[in-house]
């Protein structure tokens, strides 16, 4: 039922999600709010497209706010009390509806709306790997990795490239040459004059 209420352990997940808006682990939100985002309202928030959930390093889940999500927070954010919500609450409710319209409607925007610096470009790539290998130490393809990053093609080649010389990541090609798609052979990064379209991480 695409009209039902979010679930209050839903709402309050959704809530931890927006003061957080990068990738977010549960022992962030544990240790931030004193609770964790559990499988029912993880399923709930996932199923209506608010959330994406991945498994990131020692199999911890690694949740993403998407821009649907931060929509619907705003919404949330603006309904009123209960009935019977005890006064300490209700004025928790009213400066909710207070801040709601101040709200961003983009992700970007959120970022710069509660002063969180962008990340190195780094940092980002070996999140996003974190959120999409399927096993620690796995490849991930370098197609899979550029849509998931917002920034310029040579600034991501080069830092690929630097940190693959760092020894951060390691860049390799795929053994299956024959079965590359088109967008697979455009997204590679060369590579001693050699086209690199996968990306591992080494656990350490």
């Amino acid at each position: 039922m695409p009209n039902k209420p979010l679930s209050a352990r839903a709402r309050r997940a959704l809530v931890a999600l927006v003061l957080h808006p990068d990738a977010t682990t549960n022992r962030l939100v544990h240790d931030q709010f004193g609770f964790k985002i559990e499988s029912a309202e993880r399923g709930e928030l996932e199923n209506r497209e608010l959330i994406t959930c991945s498994r990131g390093a020692h199999n911890a889940f690694v949740h993403q706010l998407t821009d649907a999500g931060l929509r619907q927070c705003r919404s949330e954010l603006t309904a009123a009390p209960p009935e019977g919500t005890k006064p300490a609450d209700r004025l928790l409710f009213v400066t909710w509806q207070l801040l709601a319209p101040t709200l961003p409607d983009s992700l970007p925007r959120l970022r710069s709306f509660l002063g969180i610096a962008p990340p190195p470009l780094s940092e980002r790539i070996l999140a996003v790997y974190e959120q999409l290998v399927n096993r620690p130490g796995g490849p991930v393809g370098l197609e899979k990795l550029r849509e998931h990053l917002d920034a310029d093609r040579e600034e991501v080649d080069s830092t690929l490239l630097e940190m693959d010389g760092r020894r951060e990541i390691h860049l390799e090609p795929d053994p299956d040459r024959g079965g590359l798609t088109a967008a697979a052979r455009h997204a590679a990064v060369d590579l001693a004059g050699r086209p690199m379209h996968l990306l591992r991480v080494h656990v350490r």
